[in-house]
């Protein structure tokens, strides 16, 4: 990722013909292009590493957590060594040392936790790869980058697009004086940006999916009867 949030703000700025913030000011455009990376849905690969300093069966997971890809342990072995999940409810979780899972934090209400069959130690590791939110805690400074690839960057301006031209509907819709053509005319308006917008992030997830992992299948599971 190259493109700075200032960067992106300018060419939201250019793509709604408001280089000079007389419709929208920036602050504005601020609150839309976070919103817009907070509901992409294509969620950016991370991973976290534990050191344990002490006994425990489970981890808490980090606040931008959303779905996880794989739990190594102990790590950095060649090859490297996969937990297998299983529920954590399930009586026989706890039979072998090399289950994992992941459920709500219901001690605290909020965030994740991640359930490991094995008694962790102190001075044990593990690696967890994961799909985590987009950072949204950016300044305008021209230094902060987008953690949204810049593949995806017209996906985002093309977001705020659709709200820029809602946010002028919504003000046409409460203004009596506004004449009906111009009402169904920015109604199409809206029609047409919400379209190219959903348009672009199906495409996008097409794509994706093609280089993703392969699923496991029941044929590479071990049987006893072959």
């Amino acid at each position: 990722m190259t493109t700075t949030f200032t960067s992106l703000l300018d060419q939201i700025e250019y793509a709604i013909d408001d280089p000079t913030n007389q419709q929208w000011i920036r602050a504005t455009l601020i609150m839309w292009a976070k919103e817009a990376m907070r509901v992409f849905p294509i969620l950016r690969p991370n991973q976290d590493s534990y050191l344990f300093v002490g006994s425990t069966h489970t981890v808490e997971l980090p606040a931008d957590f959303r779905e996880i890809v794989s739990v190594e342990y102990p790590k950095n072995q060649d090859p490297p060594v996969y937990l297998k999940r299983m529920n954590w409810l399930d009586q026989d979780f706890y039979s072998t040392e090399q289950n994992y899972d992941v459920d709500h934090d219901y001690a605290d209400g909020t965030g994740w936790v991640l359930y490991l069959s094995r008694l962790m130690v102190a001075d044990d590791t593990l690696n967890i790869n994961y799909l985590a939110t987009h950072e949204t805690d950016l300044d305008d400074d021209s230094a902060d980058l987008i953690t949204v690839p810049d593949e995806y960057v017209n996906i985002l301006i093309a977001y705020v697009i659709m709200k820029a031209y809602r946010e002028r509907l919504s003000a046409y819709m409460q203004d009596p004086t506004a004449f009906t053509q111009v009402v169904a005319q920015m109604v199409e308006a809206v029609t047409r940006a919400e379209a190219h917008y959903t348009t672009l992030v199906t495409s996008a997830q097409a794509y994706l999916a093609a280089s993703r992992p392969s699923p496991k299948r029941k044929v590479d599971a071990f049987d006893r009867v072959y």
